[in-house]
């Protein structure tokens, strides 16, 4: 039985054991004092592990990588993000599409490699190139930094000009920390690890051990619920035969366990982090995930190793997974908010403020989502149902939960949540499924109710918004005329 598991779960084990091996080097490698020895010596680690997980396929993460390298530093600052980005996302698409081409397709773990890959060189160009526009702005030709007004108040986007050379941003591609899982962070946080002073003083141990905790507890749970039936029970005539309820209750137990399986994982990403202690930062910067400081940073800086050593912590610069508020949330909006928040910043700052079409921000953000996590199918049913549940829950969320207080706000924020976990569950379904085939099985099967329930609860709510403003304008006039008649 033992072993059957153990078979059943190996890639996954070889994975976790890897990223285990990260948390274990950490403090050794923190130690390392030279500068140029230690971005060597994360290289050299981050090179070795993709050879461990990828063997030949290995040659797609190195090979996109260094190309997307020269890409950037044969371009100007100018365009550096735009060249880069539509080369790495080209060959993200050959690198899926390898079989058609007559080469053999990678593992999914090569997959996640070329992911982080893309992230962290379209992520630098971007970086380069908002810096060097800021600059601009900025009009500091004499200058490479730009001073804020107050440094009490929150920081721009950009304070310096960003412009590694050729061997920093290869040092920051291949580097060992993030490089399995993530999570996304960026150069100036890679930059800032070597530079400043932090890494030394923060307790990385404390932080560690208080995320890896909790890791025993989310794999046991995921081995519990995998091994009850599997994705592929879905499609089966037994599955069909079932009751409704029993069909519609099923993705709940298949999404609980995919969740534990990404808690577990992002969780053991974390602690590669906190263990070499990248992404430490004091908390009066107020340390946003993948941005890191956004207040003081310039003043940050310029902090002696004697106040370094005396000031207080966070790790949220590398936080990916808000585990409890993944469980917890009332809406969707929130749940997105705090689901694989790294990711979610690196889309929000390569594409949604950068894309030039204002009402098509949202679909850029979302197709480029799409397009990262694969080309099949179920990723454009899963992400792109979002923004329509999103434009009936707002709806109640603003009539309904808002304002609401005590008991009463109890009782509708449990609806909501409920509703919102059968959603996520539903899309869920198409992610882990897929192929357009595999998904209409499952689908017809429950006889795509959710796209019913969506738009009945969407349309109840457009009426009683409707309602809801028409009262307001009334009551506005009889106040009015009230008021008239007093005086």
């Amino acid at each position: 039985m033992l072993w059957s598991l153990i078979q059943k779960n190996k890639n996954d084990i070889i994975y976790l054991s890897l990223l285990l091996f990260g948390v274990f080097i950490g403090p050794y490698y923190r130690k390392i004092q030279a500068v140029e020895a230690k971005k060597w010596g994360g290289t050299t680690i981050g090179l070795t592990l993709i050879l461990v997980v990828s063997g030949y396929s290995a040659v797609h993460p190195i090979l996109s990588a260094s190309l997307g390298i020269l890409a950037i530093k044969a371009s100007t600052l100018k365009y550096c993000h735009i060249v880069t980005f539509f080369f790495m996302f080209g060959y993200l698409f050959f690198f899926r599409l390898a079989d058609k081409f007559g080469f053999s397709l990678s593992s999914g773990h090569t997959n996640l490699i070329e992911m982080i890959i893309v992230l962290r060189v379209v992520g630098v160009a971007f970086e380069m190139n908002g810096s060097w526009l800021a600059m601009a702005k900025a009009k500091r030709k004499t200058d490479d930094v730009v001073e804020p007004v107050n440094k009490d108040e929150r920081d721009d986007e950009f304070l310096e000009l960003i412009n590694p050379g050729t061997l920093d941003l290869f040092h920051y591609t291949f580097s060992y920390i993030g490089l399995l899982t993530g999570p996304y962070y960026r150069y100036r946080t890679f930059d800032d690890y070597f530079h400043l002073p932090f890494s030394k003083h923060v307790d990385c141990f404390s932080f560690t051990i208080h995320t890896l905790k909790m890791v025993p507890f989310y794999v046991a749970l995921y081995l519990a619920l995998s091994n009850v039936q599997p994705l592929e029970y879905l499609l089966t005539e037994h599955h069909r035969n079932r009751s409704f309820l029993l069909k519609i209750i099923y993705p709940w137990i298949l999404f609980t366990a995919f969740r534990l399986r990404i808690y577990a994982g992002m969780s053991l990403a974390e602690c590669v982090c906190t263990s070499a202690g990248l992404g430490a930062y004091p908390v009066q910067a107020k340390n946003r995930t993948g941005h890191g400081p956004t207040v003081g940073y310039l003043k940050l800086k310029q902090m002696s190793d004697d106040q370094a050593r005396t000031s207080q912590y966070d790790f949220k610069t590398v936080e990916s997974m808000d585990v409890v508020g993944c469980e917890a949330v009332v809406t969707l909006r929130d749940s997105m908010k705090v689901w694989n928040k790294a990711v979610q910043y690196w889309v929000a700052m390569v594409v949604y403020k950068r894309f030039p079409i204002k009402s098509l921000k949202i679909h850029a953000a979302l197709f480029v989502s799409v397009i990262w996590h694969g080309l099949h199918a179920g990723y454009f049913f899963c992400i792109y149902f979002c923004p329509f549940y999103l434009m009936a829950e707002d709806i109640y969320y603003k009539l309904y939960y808002k304002d609401a207080t005590g008991t009463k706000k109890k009782i509708i924020g449990f609806i909501m949540w409920f509703l919102r976990s059968n959603s996520e569950s539903y899309q869920a379904a198409a992610f882990l499924l897929l192929t357009f085939d595999r998904i209409w099985i499952y689908y017809s099967s429950v006889y795509f109710y959710w796209y019913g329930v969506w738009l009945a609860f969407l349309i109840v709510g457009l009426i009683l918004n409707h309602i809801d403003k028409a009262n307001k304008r009334k009551k506005v006039a009889v106040d009015t005329k009230n008021v008239g008649l007093d005086n």
